[in-house]
């Protein structure tokens, strides 16, 4: 993933490349401050199918070739009906809430009547194949290679390698040259024909996979829940895959919602947590709508530059490679509209930066404030702070000397609540325990510091945790900070039975 590039075929010219996906060797500590993970890329057909099978674990049953029809809602639940699209037989599932989660045309979101706010862009479409191209990317790895290449303007003008599995499979996106909604409905030899274009060599086997076109969206949901219906994922957030935003935003809708929901179905929290689930997510959704919509911009200005057509083409490469100040001028517009991608590839702020500040599901103590975030690149720079509603920042931990580091983000979650403190505060641990037994809520406490539970080896937590050393910083079970407060109080235990009890609307 080290690379994103610009080239006019695979095996032709190159027209520029960015460091990628904090690779960067200036932004590498920034990513690795962020997270203990490395950035993966793992396409949706890899992922889902481990997915499938980690739920079927847990209990889950799946029901493929299954579409909704309708729901009907009753004053303790939801009745669904659903229609097995091989029998065409239909049938009713009773359940105590309904989740949309169904894509950027559900029928679900459809069906609650929620308007949508936005439009559908244009079309493109996206052709899945095999095929050797090592050699072509070997010296530029990289999971998107971006090629402009003009020859069939009206229909293919740019598309882009996504790499699938390194280096032989790939997804292969074309975007028309015009933003007016029209569609070319190309033949398999039409499309086999781009694709050597694309590529530069006809020598190369290619076996196509499947091809299928797509809507570039700019849209968002009004609202994501009414009654005992909730939406999330693509059925609330509707955009283009730039900033790879996608998937890794509808995987934190689910976290925001799956906790809720299994702590209101256990009676261990009320049913007005779920309705925080708007509050907390649409910010976010509505952010990735509308940076994944910018950074589309920004490439078609990066097209216009180049030129769309073979002789807008001829004339900016003659150009490109004049030694006159247009030339430079050129070479200078070209530099500039490819670092604009850059908020696409090194957008380290916008994949982090998921902050609930007016939540319901979040306590702030009287006097606590939150960071100044004024002057931040909210999508460049990772916002580091342990103020209510904020992510639970990563800071290594360990044990002792002779164990292995832990990150702070696997101590919590988990499907419990957190309560992290210091020296000083083994009264929030015991309370922690005795909250957990009079409430029923899984609930643990640790120590860090000297000598305690976990030791604050390089001093970040001391750093990031913005509490005094017999404080308390409580981390819901998705990693957001719910709660904290300075240092110790008088009476721990009843202070924590009604932090948590606000939490969860009981």
């Amino acid at each position: 993933m080290q690379h994103t590039s610009w080239l006019h075929s695979l095996a032709g010219e190159e027209y520029g490349r960015l460091w990628a996906w904090g690779n960067k060797p200036s932004e590498k500590g920034a990513y690795e401050t962020a997270s203990p993970c490395q950035m993966s890329d793992l396409p949706q057909s890899i992922l889902e199918p481990i997915l499938v099978e980690e739920a079927t674990k847990l209990g889950a049953e799946f029901r493929f070739h299954v579409e909704f029809v309708d729901f009907h809602e009753t004053e303790t639940g939801i009745q669904t009906t659903l229609r097995d699209r091989y029998t065409d037989k239909t049938f009713v599932v009773s359940s105590s809430y309904l989740i949309g989660a169904d894509g950027a045309r559900s029928p679900v979101l459809s069906a609650l009547g929620i308007p949508v706010v936005g439009r559908q862009l244009n079309t493109a479409f996206n052709v899945h194949i095999k095929a050797e191209l090592s050699k072509y990317i070997i010296h530029r790895p990289g999971s998107l290679n971006w090629i402009l290449n003009p020859d069939a303007p009206d229909w293919s003008a740019v598309g882009n390698f996504r790499m699938v599995t390194p280096w032989n499979e790939w997804v292969v996106s074309m975007h028309p040259s015009r933003k007016d909604g029209s569609y070319f409905e190309p033949t398999k030899k039409q499309i086999i024909q781009r694709l050597y274009q694309m590529i530069g060599d006809a020598s190369v086997p290619i076996e196509i996979l499947s091809f299928f076109k797509w809507t570039i969206n700019d849209q968002v949901a009004e609202s994501w829940q009414r009654g005992r219906v909730l939406c999330i994922g693509d059925a609330t957030h509707r955009h283009p895959p730039i900033n790879g935003l996608g998937s890794n935003t509808c995987l934190s809708d689910a976290f925001n919602l799956a906790w809720k929901l299994a702590y209101v179905l256990k009676g261990l929290a009320g049913s007005s947590l779920l309705e925080t689930l708007t509050v907390e997510r649409k910010p976010v959704g509505d952010a990735a709508v509308r940076r994944a919509n910018e950074g589309m911009e920004a490439h078609r200005t990066l097209w216009a530059i180049m030129g769309l057509t073979p002789s807008e083409r001829e004339t900016t490469v003659a150009r490109l490679q004049a030694s006159t100040e247009d030339g430079a001028e050129w070479r200078s517009k070209l530099r500039v509209s490819i670092g604009e991608t850059d908020n696409e590839v090194q957008a380290l702020g916008i994949q982090m930066n998921q902050i609930y500040l007016d939540s319901p599901a979040v306590l702030v103590e009287h006097g606590d404030h939150p960071p100044d975030i004024t002057h931040v690149n909210f999508i460049k720079e990772l916002i580091i702070s342990t103020f209510p509603g904020y992510h639970l920042p990563h800071v290594w931990l360990t044990r002792n000397g002779q164990s292995p580091r832990v990150s702070s983000l696997d101590l919590a979650g988990q499907g419990r609540f957190t309560l992290f403190t210091g020296i000083g505060g083994n009264a929030w641990i015991n309370a922690a325990k005795k909250v957990s037994t009079n409430s029923g809520v899984d609930l643990i406490g640790y120590s860090i510091g000297f000598r305690c539970d976990f030791t604050d080896s390089y001093s970040d937590w001391y750093r990031v945790r913005g509490v005094g050393e017999t404080g308390a910083v409580l981390v819901r079970p998705d990693h957001f900070v719910a709660w904290r407060c300075q240092s110790l109080v008088d009476n721990p235990v009843e202070k924590l039975g009604m932090v948590i009890a606000s939490i969860l609307q009981r």
